[in-house]
């Protein structure tokens, strides 16, 4: 009974982690450059994201004005489950893409 209830919270937070990577959007943080000048440092990590998201938040932000691309970035960062009860064992594994831009408005 144990084991069933232990896989059961492993598979849902496994699934859960899942749908929140690919469902995540796009977020932006106010910030203050060197020169004194707004800028905006927009993050739209996830599997099934883009950076086209970020720079849609990014003409959202800014509108019509426009905005300079001041900074690009992005990485993938692995990660690793794993899990052995009673001669059976569960594994998974991916990995996690993070993006980001760092814009002002013109």
């Amino acid at each position: 009974m144990k084991s069933i209830v232990a896989k059961r919270f492993i598979f849902t937070a496994i699934t859960l982690c899942v749908g929140l990577m690919i469902s995540s959007c796009a977020m932006s943080k106010k910030t203050y450059l060197p020169d004194g000048s707004e800028g905006y440092s927009i993050s739209c990590d996830g599997a099934a994201v883009g950076i086209n998201v970020c720079f849609e938040k990014a003409g959202e932000i800014c509108g019509s004005r426009g905005y300079d691309i001041l900074n690009r970035e992005g990485q993938f960062v692995p990660f690793g489950v794993g899990s052995a009860t009673n001669n059976q064992a569960f594994v998974t594994y991916g990995g996690f893409n993070t993006k980001s831009i760092m814009i002002r408005c013109k």
